[in-house]
């Protein structure tokens, strides 16, 4: 059986490279890949490249209509409540979501890995 693989990231993350290594590290065509659906960034790169190997991808994205600027961080906890076997959180500088995320995952007892990277093209 796979596993749910929690992803999150920054909306500037621009490193395909790390991203596709990453996940192939945590590929198994059972596993899901839970997702906040943010539109660019480490969220869309994931998504891509999950797709691409024909895995499953669950998406949550934020409902900025309903929740204004608090959005985010309402879809992050639900994301997390959501459950994960790990989260691969790709953050660059101090990206305050996906950072946030992160650290939940590890109060919730998620194996939580951290990528760092200063691509940005």
């Amino acid at each position: 059986m796979g596993l749910r693989i929690l992803i999150t990231g920054s909306r500037t993350w621009a490193d395909r490279a790390m991203i596709r290594a990453a996940l192939a590290e945590v590929w198994n065509p059972d596993s899901v890949l839970v997702s906040g659906a943010c539109p660019n960034g480490a969220d869309a790169l994931c998504e891509a490249c999950w797709a691409h190997w024909g895995g499953k991808i669950e998406r949550h994205p934020a409902d900025w209509d309903r929740y204004g600027r608090r959005a985010g961080f309402v879809r992050n906890e639900e994301i997390v409540k959501a459950g994960a076997d790990v989260c691969l959180a790709f953050i660059r500088g101090n990206s305050a979501g996906a950072s946030n995320t992160a650290k939940l995952a590890q109060e919730a007892g998620i194996e939580t890995r951290i990528f760092r990277s200063a691509i940005t093209t």
